[in-house]
């Protein structure tokens, strides 16, 4: 696939900040300055009020510079627009929206993957009938369902998981609760996925916790690499996963893995890195340093 990478220029991190909740990034606006590196604020309530002078204030009205977006998850629209704006002050965002778009949506980045991570199905809405039918093509059930970017994980039995035996008015249930799980931030329409066999450290009270890591990669390259869960295990060699992430158009993006029953590994999320979690025990200074070397 063709790159549309972005010219570069001075490089500094805009972080999007969301007045109305708690905001976890200024631990990281902290690392990022002491490495002597600028960063930025983008008021995300008044950008997609339509405010976009407002929302990106901070910003030299003229320049050149070429902003990493570091904030809450936008939609490729939302993030579009933030794209738009910040050119109108003659900078330039690292990742494009096509690219960010590329490792947001399961759709996207599924074609690339599809070897190696659980068989997926989709549809576009809420029709869960059409997701029930849709997912014959999966074989037995278990499966898990979730939009077009995240699942309900959280509510594991009543809108995450869909057992042996599930019958189709459960599953329609089930499907009706991510939909409202999600609310105002549900992606698109409703993907159904293989249930894989992963190995299991325990539960959490939101339900099982396997063995899961999160890969950080910058322009195909392994940065970073920690559990998801706050268990004590050695960290593997990831490097292995490299060539995988190429296969992304995206310069800086996520693969979540996790390791099958058998001890194999497989990919269970793909997201932009600009909106990824840091896992509890990824220093935020050693991820930028990583990401904000010369290369």
């Amino acid at each position: 696939m063709p790159s549309s990478r972005r010219p570069s220029h001075a490089r500094a991190i805009l972080f999007g900040r969301n007045p109305t909740q708690d905001d976890p990034f200024d631990v990281e606006a902290d690392a990022v300055e002491a490495l002597g590196v600028d960063t930025y604020q983008a008021d995300l309530g008044a950008l997609l009020s339509g405010n976009a002078e407002q929302a990106l204030s901070t910003l030299p009205e003229r320049g050149r510079l070429r902003l990493l977006y570091r904030g809450w998850m936008l939609t490729e629209e939302e993030y579009t627009a933030l794209d738009e704006a910040v050119s109108a002050l003659g900078h330039r965002l690292t990742t494009t929206p096509e690219q960010y778009a590329a490792a947001l949506y399961l759709p996207n980045w599924y074609p690339q993957l599809s070897r190696y991570t659980a068989r997926s199905v989709w549809t576009e809405g809420t029709d869960a009938a059409e997701a029930w039918h849709a997912a014959q093509d999966l074989g037995p059930r278990p499966w898990l369902v979730k939009d077009h970017v995240k699942s309900a994980k959280e509510r594991w039995d009543d809108a995450c998981f869909i057992p042996e035996g599930t019958t189709q008015a459960r599953f329609e249930q089930i499907c009706a609760n991510l939909v409202d799980e999600r609310g105002d931030r549900f992606e698109r329409g409703l993907v159904v996925r293989k249930f894989l066999p992963f190995k299991e450290y325990g539960r959490t009270p939101a339900g099982p916790a396997h063995v899961e890591f999160r890969l950080f990669f910058g322009g195909g390259r392994l940065l970073a690499a920690e559990p998801y869960h706050e268990f004590d295990v050695d960290v593997p060699d990831f490097t292995g996963f490299e060539p995988l992430a190429r296969r992304i158009d995206s310069p800086f993006l996520t693969l979540d893995v996790a390791m099958l029953q058998d001890g194999g590994w497989a990919v269970v999320e793909v997201n932009d890195g600009g909106v990824s979690g840091l896992p509890p025990g990824l220093d935020p200074r050693a991820l930028f340093e990583a990401l904000l070397a010369p290369r």
